[in-house]
């Protein structure tokens, strides 16, 4: 979340489908309708939280993994992330 073109990327994306879906101008002019709120919301969710389980579940595997160096840097290990870090 450090790169502010992704935020507002990611933002911009959003807000324009939601315009697209539900100003009843722009719907008009379009030719489209309005979409059911449980068919725009019920889907995305879904997708949302299996993306936050498997990215939890990374941190969690990884955190695992890490082991401290005699260097000071810590060691990874695991099937996360390669073995070229150290």
């Amino acid at each position: 979340m450090i790169n502010n073109y992704s935020n507002f990327g990611l933002l911009f994306e959003t807000v324009l489908v939601a315009l697209l879906c539900y100003v009843p101008f722009l719907n008009i002019m379009l030719g489209t309708r309005q979409i059911a709120f449980p068919h725009f919301a019920v889907p995305s969710f879904s997708f949302f939280a299996v993306i936050m389980s498997y990215d939890e579940l990374r941190k969690i595997f990884l955190r695992n993994g890490m082991k401290p160096s005699k260097t000071g840097r810590m060691k990874y290990e695991g099937w996360v992330v390669r073995n070229t870090y150290y």
